[in-house]
């Protein structure tokens, strides 16, 4: 999903399906999606949380970030549907500020 401009397109890429990102550290999986300008989601809060620190500490802007609750969004089948209704909910309204992090309901 494209952080900047946010329209209803949804250009989405997932480390899993992409052989070069899989094993990625978080920084590299990071420094990839901003080169892209895509916001990253993500269950891994604290790393992204401390990603995005030292971005703002360097003035630099990031594309977004996205966390994910475990408890809510299970990895798996049946929290597909949930997880995508909750992305196209965020991506309809857009985020509210420049390098957002948002906690996904």
């Amino acid at each position: 999903m494209r952080g900047c401009g946010w329209t209803r397109e949804r250009d989405v890429e997932a480390v899993s399906e992409r052989r070069e990102l899989r094993g990625l550290a978080g920084l590299e999986v990071f420094e990839y999606s901003q080169s892209g300008e895509r916001s990253v989601v993500t269950y891994n809060r604290d790393d992204f949380l401390e990603l995005d620190r030292r971005f703002r500490s360097h003035g630099r802007n990031q594309s977004g970030i996205v966390i994910l609750n475990p408890r809510r969004f299970p990895q798996g089948p049946a929290s597909i549907g949930p997880l995508v209704k909750s992305l196209d909910e965020l991506i309809t309204d857009g985020p509210q500020y420049e390098s957002f992090i948002h906690w996904l309901q």
